[in-house]
């Protein structure tokens, strides 16, 4: 079977709807075009996954401490490099922007639309979950990096910072003692899905919160 199709027609997907997810911070309102700059920049820190988080997994994996540390906590040292990496270099590409929060958004859907199309292009198979998560993945990056930006406005960077990086670390442990085989699919990709939908909720209505600020 032919598959560049598919593959196409998935990058396509995931590109309209990544900015759709983005658009629904300012739904009734047109998103300016200049937000394509953020979320051009979104993608570029994917490849702080290559250059950044991937070395320092396996400097921890290949420790001398590696072995003898439980499970859980292999997970969660494994987990929180990606976590923490992830965000600092999300929010790095568009911090000194003045629209912060829709900077943070566009930029998270970039991330999210990059990884997800890396993803779902390296596999020779798919099958409906994987792409149901990545639909996930795209709203959490969506939401966790317009929640660190909103923090920023705050004053609060490194405070919002530190807490979605943890949740992130959280997610991720959950999806690595998957991959170890300590927790099935179904209650890793519900409980994945249930804290992105979470935090998009919060996100969006932070935002709404601020507007009403500025307008006041």
């Amino acid at each position: 079977m032919n598959l560049i199709p598919v593959k196409i027609g998935i990058i396509v997907f995931f590109l309209v709807y990544s900015v759709f997810t983005f658009s629904l911070f300012n739904f009734r309102k047109r998103i300016d075009m200049h937000y394509y700059k953020p979320f051009l920049l979104g993608g570029t820190a994917f490849l702080s996954i290559f250059i950044v988080q991937m070395p320092l997994q396996r400097l921890l994996v290949n420790s001398l401490f590696w072995n003898a540390w439980s499970d859980i906590l292999k997970a969660f040292l494994y987990a929180s490099i990606s976590g923490f990496v992830q965000e600092f270099f999300k929010v790095l590409v568009i911090f000194f922007r003045k629209d912060k929060i829709l900077s943070g958004a566009s930029a998270g859907a970039g991330f999210g639309f990059i990884e997800a199309t890396f993803l779902l292009s390296s596999v020779t198979s798919f099958s409906v979950i994987a792409i149901v998560e990545r639909l996930f993945a795209v709203i959490f990056h969506i939401s966790s990096t317009s929640l660190i930006m909103y923090g920023a406005t705050r004053k609060k960077f490194f405070l919002y910072y530190l807490i979605i990086s943890l949740v992130h670390t959280g997610v991720n442990t959950i999806v690595v003692m998957y991959q170890m085989h300590k927790i099935a699919l179904v209650p890793t990709e519900v409980f994945v899905a249930i804290i992105a939908s979470v935090l998009f909720i919060i996100s969006i209505c932070l935002y709404k919160k601020q507007l009403r600020a500025t307008v006041i």
